[in-house]
């Protein structure tokens, strides 16, 4: 009913535009014509000719521009309409990809990942800092050097992500501490409890530990996506058997994989 309603609308607007380019155009016309005869019989040809060059010169502008207007109007909104079929298609499509991809099939194996292990009874906190440091120099699976460093502990339970940019933001503040951090001889937990303030905390650690989605291996890309959203400022997604936190990690799929995937 809508639809019909709709359709409806749009013809009586069609029409209604015809009519009105038409009939203000025979209006025009007609003035025009009403001019020149009004100057032929006061005047001679020659004000007949001046006065049609003048009418001319004034409508023909006009007349122009109201087709233009109207062409132009029909036609854009054609293009937009078809425009945003388009796009709708290409979300649609989108969306059914993720739905009917597992997250299992396209994630990075936790064998495959470059990760730093806790010891037993210990915390992040214990990480040393030349061994983060070691650790950003290995190639990931991708070819390249690690950009992010999850952590995790010694049951494989991911305990937090470490981001080169946070690494390097980690460093910069503790070169400013007294005494300035010792990358050989200190532990990651004196610059986890630096101030850094976030969405998840006030502190880096709040940040490393909290910035993390989870789920099972058996939900899908578009399951991976809504964690990830749902979580603020989170960049990963730690899968799992069930998708609990405490379970250990499975794989790994970050927000450039799903982004790609989205556009593959």
């Amino acid at each position: 009913m809508a639809g019909a309603t709709s359709d409806g609308e749009a013809a009586f607007r069609a029409k209604l535009g015809l009519y009105l380019v038409m009939g203000s155009s025979a209006g025009v016309l007609l003035l025009g014509i009403i001019v020149i005869v009004a100057s032929g019989i006061k005047g001679g040809s020659e004000d007949v000719k001046n006065t049609a060059q003048l009418i001319f010169t004034g409508l023909l502008p006009l007349l122009g521009t109201w087709v233009g207007t109207v062409l132009a109007f029909y036609y854009s909104k054609e293009s937009f309409e078809s425009a945003s079929r388009g796009t709708l298609d290409i979300v649609r499509s989108v969306s059914q990809r993720l739905r009917s991809t597992r997250v299992a099939d396209k994630m990075i194996r936790a064998e495959e990942v470059v990760k730093a292990s806790v010891l037993d009874g210990k915390r992040i906190d214990d990480l040393q800092l030349k061994d983060i440091r070691d650790f950003f120099e290995k190639v990931g699976a991708n070819g390249q050097k690690i950009s992010r460093l999850i952590n995790v502990d010694a049951k494989g339970v991911c305990v937090g992500i470490l981001h080169r940019s946070i690494w390097m933001e980690m460093l910069n503040l503790g070169a400013q501490q007294q005494p300035p951090v010792n990358m050989e001889a200190d532990n990651l937990g004196g610059l986890l409890s630096l101030n850094y303030e976030s969405r998840l905390g006030t502190s880096f650690k709040d940040f490393v530990t909290k910035a993390i989605a989870f789920v099972g291996e058996d939900q899908t890309l578009a399951d991976a996506k809504t964690a990830m959203e749902g979580k603020p400022q989170c960049q990963d997604v730690v899968v799992t058997a069930t998708g609990k936190s405490d379970e250990p990690m499975r794989g790994w799929i970050s927000n450039v994989d799903i982004m790609r995937l989205s556009l593959a």
